[in-house]
């Protein structure tokens, strides 16, 4: 059963520029869950509710599901996680942020 990550103690979220809410994993997240070797994202991932899966990834140490903190519909999906999962790894919240919803 994958880990479920849904918690502020385990995302980020800031607002940018466009009004929309940014979301990522933090640092503890990170450091939890070792390095990361595959990232994806739900299929027709347009609208969620709070608690629904926004990405699925596996870590060096867990299977993870992140979960939504907030409802919104999806502006941008970072799809470059897909090819490069490792950016999830980096501090760098303009490489290892998840979603953004409006």
């Amino acid at each position: 059963m994958a880990q479920k990550i849904d918690d502020s103690k385990y995302l980020w979220q800031a607002t940018v520029d466009d009004s929309h809410t940014r979301i990522g994993l933090n640092d503890l997240a990170r450091g939890e869950i070792g390095e990361i070797s595959f990232a994806a994202f739900p299929k027709n991932l347009s609208e969620v509710a709070e608690g629904d899966v926004i990405l699925s990834f596996e870590g060096a140490k867990a299977v993870t599901e992140v979960h939504s903190p907030r409802a919104g519909k999806v502006a941008k999906i970072n799809t470059a996680l897909i090819d490069h999962p490792e950016y999830l790894d980096d501090s760098d919240q303009d490489k290892n942020w998840i979603v953004e919803l409006y």
